[in-house]
């Protein structure tokens, strides 16, 4: 953190060093925690007053007691964990404070200071304010890195407009760290007030919208027609002239309903709850459909086997799923009775209600939600209120009748719900979904209540939300996944509110959401197809017109699209030509959208469409419980760089910085860097789209050390690559994506090398990649994350050809070429250029193209001031040009916060920092473009080279006119230059010029201040303890058995004060979507004890879960042989074995040591797998894991053995294990 600024969900987040002076010129207010520097300890010694601890009494490994080790005073707060401990599924302990006095709509600066001592660099823990504020909102985490050094954390928090009180919490203490420690606690009101009447955005460091429409029902009242809620009597009317003439029994809403009229219905007695093993085949994974015997019976069956599931989870999913159906039918059947009249159809629909309002609220209705909410809302309270508007009318329904189904059924659904938008549902994708059953309900029974909360509500209302919810672009944080999502919720509730009378298309807000929807999607794509036919129309009428995008021409309309920079969302979409000859490229700079299913965004991350189709795979998650979700959820799965084949550290503190955004006639580009995902190491990526190619330079810059850094190029096509590639043991690695890499060939080189991806037809890719010392070349076939739609191959439907490009080093640039191309690739030269400096210095590359005289080149400086790339010098961030020779005037030059580009006589130069593009658009015209931010006054000065004039000093010979927009713009003429006013982001034309030497911009502002390099971190591990137990002369365990606690006898179940060496390290894999182990008495190969991995479902995904232990002694130069017998709860299940090293110059080495997937059944099986460790490794490591699957079962390990040679022999109890069980329990190590 040091030296940065971070952002997260509730405020600005800082640490010292960050934004110097800003905690300084606050006023002093109060520390609202009492004893924040924990000096008292008078209620009991060695604990503070005005804490509590909260911890699992069994966890006896782990202590919390005042430490001398302070930041200031005499004291801190320490937790000391035992080794072991991280591997328990104890709940996390939790520090918690004496509640807290908070005010409404206050910002509160909130310090602390925190170590942590380990063999480790780094480690992570949690903090949050928890408030009485309901739903999420009111807990939201702050995620913080934590290092060897006492560090500050700052927080400006932000209340809600129904905060009161509060405690202080520190939480997920270290996973790593021996001891962490905390100090120095304090919560001061800064003075700083925001509007109640505004709502907070969704990113609340984002600034409230100024104005927040709202739809006036002072005066409103219902419509005295029905139906009203789905259609209106009008255009109920217009579908039954449309059926002149002709059978309104054809009618498909007639028509569906007809079985519906025998069909037999059944009501549960009970409501339902979300069973994630409720929906999936254990044995098959195929989806399990729900089914009512005669008899009765009822639960879930596979299509394939046949099988009936019936456990509580079963049924309960079956309740939901015939319920829904049900009240699908009721809708079914009601619209059937508004278009015939039939009677028939009526009572059947009302006979559906009736059933449901005399069990509703013996379900829980009103109370709770009775099945998974969002189901409820959408797929049952929906259907019901809607078919309930059709009906209201009909004969079908006495008084009473309605009475039941508003008063036990409707009525207290749209309470609840209208209360839980605003708790659950609180200004995110779910507020949109429980209002618009609200709002049906209110519009079908006649409750303005419900219609008011659901437009107006200013936690999870229509208005506040398109306002604050969706950015000021109109994208939602949430991901272009939940854009969409979200938007299901909103648009019915505009377009019954419009039935209504209240017209939610004359807030501007609104349109903005659809207009940013449809600049994301690629040529071809289509969403919301029908809704945006409509909106069109609304909007039209409100004199907003807006033109609908999916007609026949919506291909070529779409690639005449312009390049879109969504900034506070984080994402550019750089665009060129158009028709066939278009080419869209994207790039992530923005931090990850919510988690696992919401559409991860991993920094610079890229999508790339050319030649009419998508070449790379989309980075987008599947859905909840997709086989490929844990493939999806990585960097790699992304296409994006990682280092030390660690994933990416995700979360609200991952933003990047944009460093440059311009989009020019001949080049777009974009730039961005992050210093958070991996810390000590910047991730920086430049693309430049220009002249039917991409250049891209993707960056890694180290503190210090050496580190392997890896970059995926995945796309698809038939790979066809020139080195010479081996075939190699294994997979990459056995975590963040690496083990779903297969059919793995390598080979190294120092020099550039191409590639080339050919799609069906004429299409192709080529990728020319700059030559760097050392580069290790990995072609694999990767997954393409989810279904890769019409544009993949035929035999690439699940699967893409991948490069990974491996380097290692303190630094490095990828800098590649990208050129789609049709018959023969143009691109003949991608060469760097040398760079004053080095690599970490910047990057610069030479294009040249077939028959094209002369280079484009690109640069990107990665420190201030002025640095030469071959003869062109950049006092900037980002540069191109294009040059027939370096003497002769360029075609074009694009300068991106910067004040000098210069090659020969000619150059761009600016006062502060701008953004300036020139381009030769005539023999006597130019083109001057200003970037965003550069404004001020030009200075365009003529060359007197290929003029035919006698120099400088004279006026131009012809007449010179400035243009912008086609209309004159003032300016003067004086020693050859012509100047001129600019505004920022604006284009002007020149005409009268046929040579210019310079451009010049001078502005009022000062040049920005380049921040100092933030103090250098410590980030060597150090060498870790050993497993202590009888070592033979080597190091290792004597015996042949070289794994401690093989049987896994010795755990906190048999032996609680001896710490188990089986750990499961969450700094080295993601633990937001792992499962910790436990030990098991009731099932083992032999002995008493098996280590189990629980089968934990995340919806139908079972979640990746691990044990590993490092080995005593040396393990360079020998040869392992790794072997455990395991069995499932379900088959099939798939596990791993995993030998890894620790090489310190960059970290694990997994090669030729992660075994393939082994398939699992309920009986016990032994699995193997052997590695012969290199001469550089340090350190070695064994694990057993159990992948990310789909509907795997829950899996057993006993008997583990790992042993010198290269094969298994049969299994020896270990060392540790007898001398751990002879140990006194006062003696064993804490």
């Amino acid at each position: 953190m040091r030296g940065s600024l971070l952002v997260l969900l509730m405020g600005t987040v800082w640490s010292a060093g960050g934004s110097p002076g800003q905690a300084a010129e606050r006023a002093p207010a109060p520390n609202l925690v009492p004893n924040g520097g924990f000096e008292a300890d008078t209620a009991k010694p060695g604990f503070p007053d005005a804490w509590t601890f909260n911890i699992r009494a069994e966890d006896t490994l782990l202590r919390a007691e005042l430490s001398a080790d302070a930041h200031s005073g005499r004291r801190s707060f320490c937790v000391t964990k035992g080794p072991g401990r991280r591997a328990m599924p104890q709940p996390s302990p939790v520090l918690v404070s004496t509640p807290l006095e908070l005010k409404p709509r206050v910002t509160y600066a909130i310090t602390f200071w925190a170590k942590m001592e380990s063999a480790f660099p780094l480690d992570t823990f949690a903090f949050r304010v928890k408030t009485n504020t309901p739903g999420f909102r009111g807990q939201r985490p702050f995620h913080f890195d934590v290092g060897r050094e006492w560090q500050q954390y700052t927080i400006d928090f932000l209340t809600e407009a129904d905060t009161t009180t509060g405690t202080a919490e520190f939480f997920d203490l270290g996973d790593l760290a021996d001891r962490l420690f905390i100090d120095d606690v304090a919560i001061r009101e800064t003075g700083a007030k925001a509007d109640p009447n505004l709502p907070l955005c969704y990113h609340p460091w984002l600034p409230p919208p100024k104005t927040i429409y709202r739809a006036d029902l002072d005066n409103f009242d219902f419509p005295r027609d029905r139906p009203r809620v789905e259609r209106t009597a009008a255009e109920i009317a217009e579908m039954k002239q449309g059926m002149a003439g002709r059978d309104i029994g054809e009618h498909p809403w007639v028509r569906e309903a007809g079985p519906w009229l025998e069909r037999p219905l059944h009501f549960f007695e009970q409501g339902s709850s979300y069973a994630p093993t409720g929906t999936t085949c254990p044995v098959h994974g195929t989806g399990l459909t729900a089914v009512v015997e005669a008899d009765g019976t009822y639960g879930m069956r596979c299509p394939q086997c046949n099988k009936l599931y019936t456990t509580e989870a079963h049924q309960s999913t079956a309740r939901e799923q015939i319920t829904k159906q049900h009240a699908s039918g009721a809708r079914t059947l009601a619209r059937a009775y508004a278009l015939s009249g039939d009677e028939r159809y009526a009572r059947r629909s009302a006979e559906i209600l009736l059933g449901f309002a005399q069990r509703y609220r013996k379900w829980g209705g009103g109370t709770r939600a009775t099945m998974y909410v969002l189901h409820e809302c959408h797929s049952f309270l929906v259907q019901c209120a809607t078919a309930y508007d059709y009906i209201y009318n009909s004969p079908a329904l006495s008084a009473a009748d309605h009475r039941q189904i508003e008063e036990e059924f409707l009525r207290p659904a749209a309470q609840f719900y209208s209360t839980f938008a605003d708790g659950n549902g609180r200004m995110n994708n779910r507020g949109a979904i429980y209002n618009h059953a609200a709002l049906t309900i209110g519009a079908a029974i006649s409750a303005k209540e419900f219609v008011d909360h659901a437009l107006n509500s200013p936690y999870s209302g229509f208005h506040p939300m398109v306002a604050a919810l969706f950015d000021g672009d109109g994208l939602t944080p949430e991901g272009f996944g939940y854009q969409t999502y979200t938007m299901t919720g909103l648009i019915p509730i505009a377009e019954t509110a419009y039935r209504l009378g209240v017209n939610p298309y004359r807030d501007p807000a609104y349109r903005r959401l659809w207009e940013a929807t449809y600049q994301v999607l690629l040529p071809g794509e289509e969403a919301l197809r029908g809704d945006y036919e409509v909106a069109c129309r609304r909007f039209a009428e409100v004199g907003n017109p807006m033109e609908y995008p999916f007609g026949a021409d919506k291909v070529e309309r779409a690639t005449r699209r312009s390049s879109v920079n969504f900034r506070q969302r984080g994402y550019a979409i750089l665009r060129s030509g158009a028709d066939i000859d278009h080419t869209s490229l994207s790039m992530t700079y923005g931090n990850e959208a919510m988690w696992y299913g919401h559409e991860l965004n991993r920094a610079f991350s890229l999508v790339l469409y050319a030649n009419g189709r998508l070449l790379t795979p989309r980075g987008r998650a599947p859905s909840y419980g997709h086989a490929l979700g844990g493939w999806s959820e990585t960097a790699l799965g992304n296409s994006a760089l990682t280092v030390d084949d660690m994933d990416h550290q995700v979360g609200e503190d991952a933003w990047s910085t944009l460093v440059a955004y311009d989009a020019a006639p001949r080049v777009k580009l974009v730039r961005g860097t992050n210093d958070r995902v991996y810390r000590g190491v910047t991730l920086d990526r430049t693309l430049f789209l220009a002249d039917g190619y991409v250049v891209d330079l993707m960056a890694a810059r180290a503190q210090s050390g050496e580190h392997r850094f890896d970059l995926i190029y995945r796309l698809f096509g038939k790979l066809d690559c020139g080195l010479p590639l081996q075939a190699r043991k294994g997979a990459l690695g056995a975590g963040y994506g690496y083990e779903y890499l297969t059919d793995v060939r390598s080979a190294r080189t120092g020099e550039g090398w191409t590639a080339d991806w050919r799609q069906p037809g004429a299409s192709a890719l080529r990728l020319s990649v700059v030559g760097a010392p050392g580069t290790e070349v990995n072609a694999c076939t990767a997954p393409v994350n989810a279904d890769a739609g019409p544009d993949a191959d035929a035999d690439q439907k699940q699967t893409a050809d991948a490069i990974l490009a491996r380097r290692r080093g303190r630094d490095t640039v990828f800098a590649a070429v990208w050129e789609p191309y049709r018959g023969q690739p143009m691109v003949t030269k991608a060469a760097a250029l040398p760079v004053e400096g080095g690599d970490a210095q910047g990057a610069g590359v030479e294009v040249v193209q077939e028959g094209r005289p002369g280079s484009a080149c690109f640069l990107a400086s990665y420190a201030p001031g002025k640095r030469r790339f071959g003869d062109i010098e950049l006092d900037g961030k980002v540069a191109a040009g294009r040059w027939r020779s370096a003497q002769a005037e360029p075609e074009y030059l694009h300068l991106a916060q910067g004040v000098l580009l210069r090659r020969g006589a000619r150059s761009l130069e600016a006062t502060a920092p701008a953004t300036l593009y020139v381009e030769r658009i005539a023999p006597d015209r130019v083109l001057v473009k200003t970037g965003s931010g550069s404004a001020g006054r030009l200075t365009l000065s003529r060359s007197p080279f290929g003029t035919g004039l006698p120099g400088p000093g004279t006026r131009l010979p012809v007449p010179v006119r400035v243009e912008r927009d086609g209309q004159a713009v003032e300016h003067n003429e004086r020693g050859g230059g012509i100047t001129f006013e600019v505004a920022a982001d604006a284009s002007y034309r020149i005409s009268g010029v046929t040579d210019w030497q310079s451009v010049r911009l001078a502005s009022e502002g000062a040049a920005p201040l380049e921040s100092a390099p933030g103090e250098a971190l410590d980030l060597t591990v150090r060498p870790e303890p050993g497993t202590e137990g009888p070592l033979a002369s080597d190091g290792t365990l004597t015996g042949k058995n070289k794994i401690a606690n093989a049987g896994f006898e010795v755990n906190p179940k048999t032996h609680g004060d001896i710490a188990t060496p089986w750990e499961r390290r969450n700094s080295y894999y993601a633990a937001r979507f792992g499962t910790p182990h436990t030990y098991d008495s009731e099932t083992a190969h032999s002995g008493g004890c098996s280590l189990k991995i629980p089968g934990v479902q995340y919806y139908q995904a079972t979640l990746r879960g691990l044990a590993e232990q490092r080995l005593a002694g040396p393990v360079a130069g020998k040869t392992y042989t790794f072997s455990a017998w395991v069995k499932a709860s379900l088959a099939p299940t798939r596990a791993r074995l995993v030998l890894y090293g620790w090489n310190p110059k960059w970290g694990r080495d997994f090669e030729g040591g992660v075994s393939p997937e082994f398939t699992i059944g309920t009986e016990w099986q032994r699995i193997t797998w052997t590695r012969a460790f290199g001469p550089e490794i340090t350190e070695g490591y064994a694990m057993v894991m159990r992948p990310y699957q789909t509907m795997g079962g829950a899996i057993w390990v006993d008997d583990v053995q790992v042993e010198e040679g290269a094969r298994a022999t049969d299994f020896a109890p270990d060392a540790w294990t007898e001398r751990a069980q002879k140990k006194p329990a006062a003696t064993a190590r804490r």
